[in-house]
């Protein structure tokens, strides 16, 4: 049995790339979810739909899941084919898993498919556009990013140095000052903490140094370091009772290891014994243990401000014994929505859900609809949402007539819901989406707006990543060393998940604080390391060398 299986590995992968194998392998998913969904779920406009996914995978894998464009433009193009897996491709394949329509619970189904086929068409002539004008574009010789050491590569000692500060600041945010989490402004420092929590991921990603041109092999002790970092790290999303923290622990080392292998900087085949047990195991882990821990912190989350962290990890681990519980607030959530008049429900996997849940673009659409085109409310409140990303300072400068406070203090969706006159739930957080909110404000110009956006978006990003062109001694041949900036690397999730942004105003809130923010912090933090490492490994040097 196990020739045979290696037998028609061996003929799958024929030779080809790792990424040519991706795009038959996803082709092949596809057509049998497709079959399926034909045959249990044959309905017009299910099949419609499933059309609107064919013609969006026919795009994506034509002009994203190439080599050319992935050696060139990774960062941009993971942002862009984001948006086509998350609101198209993932939603057919896991509803399929599920036994489920690829239209369940969708009020709005044939507008929801068509706002996505729409804004992926937006981003594909967005893409081009912005590709064209960068080849037209003289290249710098040497970047602004490179000349401020963005591409030096943190040693293996500087990235656990910053996983330490991240879990500090963890712990002080979360623990120490839980208010910080909750305060939509505040003291600058106490903002400055919670930024750095994201570095706490960073010694994830060590065994991919090859990606950022760090030292590929590991230091003799990392598997056990990575293990008990793991499990501390665990313990602490238990006890903050956040499962976005520790997804985002398993999924951005997951992202940076899959465009490594697509752009062809690790070497595997897709089709061995070894990687189907892995992908099974990970599966297994997903449908399985992480889904009913996920339910459970569901069960406490009451508890998490009454109770002290450590108790609400022992009640979390109490709750996850008890299966009869578990099971019950499944069948629940599969039966009830969070409002009478809001329904978020579409897969029952908490961690699939996270990533492709277009029942959110659905329920976006049901408020928008209530509002109409151009909603003068609705346009303000964007235009305020563009004005709280600017520092207090810089406000009061200008004297922008901007309440943060109030504006920031709920979400884009929960604000179009209590507009479209809502009465559940008033600051449930709830999840926009681009094209609900988009048509609300601007109605269709909300497309131009979104492709307009995007092109320095996808020029931002890209600057974090560079390739430069070596002659090789053996071939006597050019070839390119592809680099990422350590920075870069650690945002891969955010990438990933760019458009499932709750409105496109959100785009220049990116560009006013997000990513400025984020490259500063990461500046100073890698400085900071830096000079700890260089402490440390000095004063290491001097015991070793100290006579006795």
């Amino acid at each position: 049995m196990t020739s045979e299986l290696a037998n028609i590995s061996k003929e799958l992968n024929g030779g080809r790339s790792f990424l040519s194998q991706v795009v038959i392998a996803s082709w092949c998913t596809l057509f049998l979810a497709i079959i399926y969904q034909l045959i249990f779920f044959p309905d017009l406009t299910n099949a419609v739909a499933i059309s609107a996914v064919v013609i969006a995978w026919i795009l994506a894998t034509n002009v994203w899941l190439r080599k050319d464009v992935l050696e060139k433009y990774p960062l941009s193009t993971f942002m862009a084919f984001g948006f086509a897996a998350s609101q198209l491709y993932l939603p057919l394949i896991f509803t399929t898993i599920e036994n489920k329509p690829l239209i369940y619970n969708l009020e709005f189904p044939e507008e929801v498919f068509l706002h996505s086929i729409l804004g992926l068409a937006v981003l594909v002539a967005a893409h081009i556009l912005y590709r064209f004008l960068i080849r037209i574009t003289p290249d710098r010789k040497v970047s602004l990013f490179a000349k401020a050491g963005f591409f030096k590569a943190p040693t293996e000692l500087q990235i656990w140095v910053m996983g330490v500060i991240g879990m500090a600041a963890t712990t002080y945010v979360y623990f120490a000052n839980p208010d910080i989490g909750r305060e939509v402004t505040g003291a600058a420092s106490d903002k400055f903490f919670q930024a750095l929590v994201p570095f706490c991921y960073a010694p994830f990603f060590i065994p991919l140094a090859k990606l950022y041109g760090g030292k590929e092999k590991t230091h003799s002790g990392y598997t056990l370091m990575i293990i008990a970092y793991s499990i501390l790290l665990f313990g602490l999303s238990i006890a903050r009772n956040s499962r976005g923290a520790f997804i985002f622990g398993l999924t951005t080392p997951a992202f940076a290891y899959i465009l490594g292998l697509l752009m062809g900087i690790f070497k595997t085949k897709i089709f061995t014994i070894r990687n189907f047990v892995v992908v099974g195991f990970v599966t297994w882990l997903l449908v399985g243990p992480f889904t009913d821990l996920g339910v459970a912190m569901l069960l406490v989350r009451g508890q998490r401000t009454d109770i002290t962290p450590a108790e609400l990890i022992t009640q979390t681990l109490q709750t996850l014994d008890d299966k009869d519980a578990i099971k019950r607030r499944k069948e629940d959530d599969k039966t009830e929505s969070m409002d009478f008049d809001w329904d978020e429900r579409y897969l029952d996997n908490l961690f699939t859900a996270r990533f492709s849940n277009i029942k959110f673009n659905d329920s976006n659409y049901i408020t928008y609809s209530k509002l109409g085109d151009y909603d003068p409310d609705m346009q303000e409140y964007s235009l305020d949402q563009i004005l709280s990303a600017l520092p207090d300072p810089v406000i009061k400068l200008f004297k922008f007539q901007v309440d943060k406070e109030e504006t920031l203090a709920t979400s884009i969706g929960d604000y179009m819901y209590i507009l479209s006159g809502g009465h559940g739930t008033p600051a449930g957080f709830r999840s926009g989406s681009i094209a609900g909110t988009g048509m609300a404000a601007f109605g269709w110009w909300y497309l131009g707006l979104l492709g307009l956006l995007s092109i320095p978006a996808f020029y931002i990003n890209d600057k974090l990543f560079r390739r430069k062109k070596i002659l090789d001694p053996v071939d006597n041949l050019n070839h390119y060393n592809y680099v990422f900036s350590f920075a870069g690397i650690l945002t891969l999730t955010s990438c990933f998940q760019f458009y499932t942004m709750e409105s496109v105003v959100q785009i220049p809130v990116y560009f006013i604080r997000t990513w400025p923010q984020m490259m500063l912090l990461y500046f100073m933090i890698f400085q900071a390391t830096r000079v700890i490492s260089r402490l440390f490994g000095s004063r290491k040097r001097h015991y070793h060398f100290q006579p006795n």
